[in-house]
């Protein structure tokens, strides 16, 4: 009785004045679950210790046409005596037969004849003693009942009879004016109860948790219930309890769950069937939901809504035109009628349309249906897609568009929505894109795409790098263009030089011309115009991408990183900008931005994103010489992709990884991910290229030498034909060199090293630097010597700390064969320090076999001690301290510095006292990558 003091204590008075032959009629009103019943049943409790005959009945909705239902349970009232019991059971009977048979004395007069009877039945117990009669639900007394009451009511002014009657607030089911009669009645008293204020909830709260519950506590619990108790009481059946640390304190907090939800119902169907139909129609339209919109929706007069608003608003569910917890409305359409449900999901979108909603409002009612039965569904539905993806939420955006393509009847239409899905699904699902891919290839194959889509298809490959499939729709478009037959078979060949871009897509660059097609605002590639040269729309002029102005490339690629946004249609230019700054030897921005990028896609929840930035991110780390890192990034890549069988992105990161193990010497896990069988489309795209290669260097580690140059081969034939044959990205040359120099054939892998060399554009020091270095493999020891040191500076430029220890690794070899001891051991100490540091075992494993002691090992600590942030070294003595820590002699360094040997010896001087160490061999390694350039 929580916040019921001052309605009770009227209730008792009322009573007390019963007593003294004032007879009182009362009605109880208020929303449901509000605590009518508990007042009446306290009342009777009061009443009946005080002597009093306390008749109690429960009007139920079902039995609201049952004759004299009502009647009847008061008559049978255990504390009614018995003689009365028998002579009102009589009187009913008599009443309840004549209506029955249709008596003829089924009439009005001989109704009141009867009602006048059990009235006076009536009277003669309050003669003697206090009557109090109770009746629940007034508003499903049956009809016949409530003239009875009525009547009783009328003509019972002085004596010791109490009516107390409960309401459901705004119920109005039936004609009210038994209300008005009420009303006429002098002795006749409304009490109205209203949900519990913010103390009262408090209160009521305090009794569930020690300590009392906070103030924030109070707050949730009566912003979800509006001080409802039957809807607390639920709550806090559904309640968590938390354990305050440290102490056995419990403390409240609300959890809206299905004992909440089965309140919230029971609320609605007690608050009457207007009410009911309303709270249906809030639940379906959400935020959308207002008096009139509600009208419209559930075709009711404005004041029948309003009504039902009242009810609700009343009782706690709702504030305003919104529910107050998301269970509760989640509840009430779990509750619907499926049938229904839909029906009014379709009517709501069709009154949002027409008021100009925007379609991200309009989509969820269409999804709801499932069903789009008007022209302008479709529509509505693709325009909501690009909207949630504003919000990041593709897959919504995914159900839209698959809902979109189901009732699409346009072939042209259906082509692009599915393409759309595709590209968005790339963000969280890539295998899922590939599988669409897959399905329009076979539609163009069996010549039921439109033209028009053949270009977005070709896109659509292109971002899966999947090189083969994309050249075939290349040729189809030409065919298409030319329409000739024989010209689909002259293409075959010639479109696929133009599928180069597909290593990193296309150029938004490049001497100002547009690479690739225009876009629509939300992403969608728009259609070709008809006539339009395929070649010309997808061509890229490779040495655009890897060609000689690197430096141009580089500056536009950054430009390009600052002032992009990521999106469906940015993330190829995005993707081809950081590989471009790999390409050209800015691999540290390329980590800098791989890593800006990965943030955002954590972010954003693209888990398909991320995985193609987390295997650039990998290659990055690759051409730093990095293996640890690139297993940690490929790792976090393949566990971002849910479904991995049959994604070409997944071999690409699986290749990226056993490249890594096998830096490492972890040829067991390598062997583990090579065994597990790769989907065919792996092997016709850019990524199969990848795999290859590592399957290749993996062969070639583990002495497979044949099955190794087969592997690189095969991705030299591959490159080729794909116009894909460039070193920075595939240097199979070298690779298959490498195989032929350990079976003895130098003359062929000299041959193969000179014409990758000849590929190797101005500027990519690390392709060169490695060619160099496997050239010097070829050549005599005393050729050797100067192939080294040219590929011991190229590698230093390019940061690449693996391929430069293995460069000065086979540096220290050759000055040990020359018989200069001093400069191998100088050599070999760097080139095991960067092996150290890389994580590459079989490197340091070759190196403990070429000496028979590991005289670096003791002097890594020295060297690691060696700080040079502030030594204030010069910009001459840090070009002559790096060609020192690089092996290079004095002489070396004269000659490549254009400085005399003096000058030499006297900068080493200097270097050493600001260094603070004793000699060359001291010199940290670090200095190695201190400047960008070596003159």
């Amino acid at each position: 009785m929580i916040g019921r003091d001052a309605e009770l204590r009227k209730l008792k008075s009322a009573l007390t004045e019963c007593a003294s032959n004032k007879a009182r009629t009362v009605v109880i009103e208020g929303p449901v679950g509000c605590g009518k019943s508990e007042l009446l049943e306290a009342l009777a409790a009061t009443a009946s210790a005080a002597g009093a005959v306390v008749l109690r009945a429960a009007a139920l909705r079902s039995e609201s046409s049952l004759p004299l239902g009502v009647m009847r349970q008061l008559a049978d009232s255990p504390a009614l005596p018995a003689d009365a019991a028998r002579r009102l059971h009589t009187l009913l009977d008599e009443d309840q037969a004549t209506v029955d048979a249709r008596a003829a004395d089924h009439t009005a007069p001989a109704r009141t004849a009867r009602m006048q009877k059990v009235c006076a039945a009536v009277h003669d117990i309050v003669r003697t003693r206090l009557v109090m009669i109770g009746v629940d639900d007034l508003q499903h007394v049956d009809a016949t009942s409530l003239q009875y009451l009525l009547y009783i009511a009328g003509r019972s002014r002085s004596t010791q009879l109490m009516m107390v009657f409960t309401e459901a607030l705004y119920y109005r089911q039936r004609d009210p004016a038994y209300r008005t009669e009420l009303l006429r009645q002098p002795n006749f008293q409304r009490i109205r109860l209203n949900c519990l204020d913010r103390a009262d909830v408090a209160e009521m709260l305090a009794g569930h948790a020690h300590p009392a519950p906070d103030g924030s506590t109070v707050d949730d619990f009566y912003a979800v219930t509006g001080g409802n108790p039957l809807l607390m009481r639920a709550l806090q059946e559904d309640y968590a309890t938390v354990s305050v640390p440290g102490t056995h304190v419990e403390l409240l907090e609300p959890m809206a769950g299905e004992t909440f939800a089965h309140a919230v119902l029971t609320c609605l169907d007690r608050s009457g069937p207007m009410a009911a139909k309303v709270a249906d129609g809030l639940a379906v339209l959400g935020e959308a939901a207002s008096v009139d919109s509600l009208g419209r929706l559930c075709d009711l007069p404005r004041l029948s809504v309003a009504q039902g608003v009242r009810a609700l608003r009343a009782a706690g569910v709702i504030d305003d035109c919104r529910f107050r917890h998301p269970t509760a409305r989640a509840g009430v359409l779990d509750a619907m009628d499926p049938v229904y449900r839909r029906e009014l999901h379709q009517r709501a979108a069709a009154l949002l349309y027409a008021d100009g909603a925007p379609a991200s409002r309009i989509a969820p009612h269409l999804q709801a249906a499932r069903h789009v039965a008007e022209p302008w569904g479709v529509p509505v539905l693709r325009d909501a897609a690009e909207e949630v993806l504003a919000d990041d939420r593709d897959r919504l955006a995914v159900e839209y568009l698959r809902l979109a393509h189901r009732f699409c009847a346009d072939a042209q239409a259906r082509a692009e929505i599915r393409i759309r899905t595709a590209v968005v699904m790339r963000r969280n699902n890539p295998v899922g894109a590939e599988k669409i891919a897959d399905e329009l290839l076979c539609a163009l194959r069996a010549g039921e795409l439109p033209r028009s889509q053949y270009g977005p298809l070709a896109d659509l490959f292109v971002g899966h790098r999947r090189i083969g499939e994309a050249g075939e729709v290349l040729a189809a478009l030409r065919a298409a263009s030319v329409g000739t037959a024989d010209a689909a078979g002259r293409v075959g060949t010639a479109a696929a030089p133009a599928v180069a871009l597909i290593v990193e897509s296309f150029l938004p660059w490049a001497d100002g011309r547009v690479r690739g097609r225009q876009r629509t605002a939300g992403g969608a590639p728009t259609a070709r115009p008809a006539g339009t040269d395929p070649d010309a729309a997808y061509s890229v002029a490779w040495s655009a991408y890897l060609g000689a102005d690197r430096e141009g490339t580089a500056a536009e690629a950054e430009e390009l990183l600052q002032r992009s946004v990521l999106t469906d249609s940015t993330l190829e230019p995005i993707r081809v900008a950081i590989t471009s700054l790999m390409f050209a030897g800015r691999t540290e921005k390329a980590r800098y931005w791989c890593e800006l990028l990965l943030k955002e896609t954590v972010r954003r929840d693209a888990s398909g994103w991320y995985a193609q930035f987390a295997g650039l991110r990998a290659a990055a780390a690759l051409f730093q010489g990095n293996p640890e890192d690139a297993l940690s990034y490929t790792r976090a890549g393949l566990s971002r992709l849910a479904e991995r069988k049959g994604s070409v992105l997944s071999g690409g990161l699986v290749a990226l990884q056993v490249m890594a193990q096998t830096m490492t010497g972890d040829y067991e896990a390598g062997a583990r991910k090579l065994n597990q069988p790769a989907p065919e489309s792996l092997f016709g795209s850019a990524y199969g290229l990848l795999y290859l290669r590592a399957r290749g260097l993996y062969n070639l580690a583990t002495n497979r030498l044949s099955v190794a140059l087969d592997d690189f081969l095969t991705v030299g034939r591959m490159a080729r034909g794909w116009g894909l044959d460039q070193p920075a990205w595939m240097p199979w040359r070298g690779d298959a060199a490498e195989v032929l120099i350990q079976l003895g054939d130098r003359t062929e892998a000299e041959r193969l090293i000179n014409e990758q060399l000849s590929k190797v554009k101005d500027g990519d020091s690390r392709a060169r630097g490695v060619s160099l270095r496997l050239l010097a493999a070829t050549a005599d020891p005393h050729e050797r010597l100067p192939l080294l040191t040219r590929a011991v500076s190229q590698l230093q430029h390019a940061g690449d700390r693996y391929e430069l220890a293995r460069a000065l690794c086979e540096l220290g070899e050759t000055h040990k064969r020359l018989g200069d001891a001093a400069q191998a051991t100088t050599a070999s100490r760097r080139a095991w320090q960067l092996a150290r540091e890389c994580g590459a075992q079989p490197l340091c494993d070759r190196m403990r076999l070429e000496h028979d002691e590991e005289p670096w090992e003791d002097r890594g600590a020295e060297r690691a001690a060696v700080d040079t942030r502030d030594a204030k070294l010069s910009d001459s003595e840090k070009r002559v301290a790096v060609l020192a820590a690089c092996g290079y002699t004095n002489r070396d360094i004269s000659s490549r510095l254009y400085i005399t040997v003096s000058t030499v010896e006297q900068h080493l001087t200097r270097v050493y006292r600001k260094l603070k160490i004793g000699g060359r061999q001291q010199l940290p390694i670090d200095l190695q990558f201190e400047v960008s350039e070596i003159v």
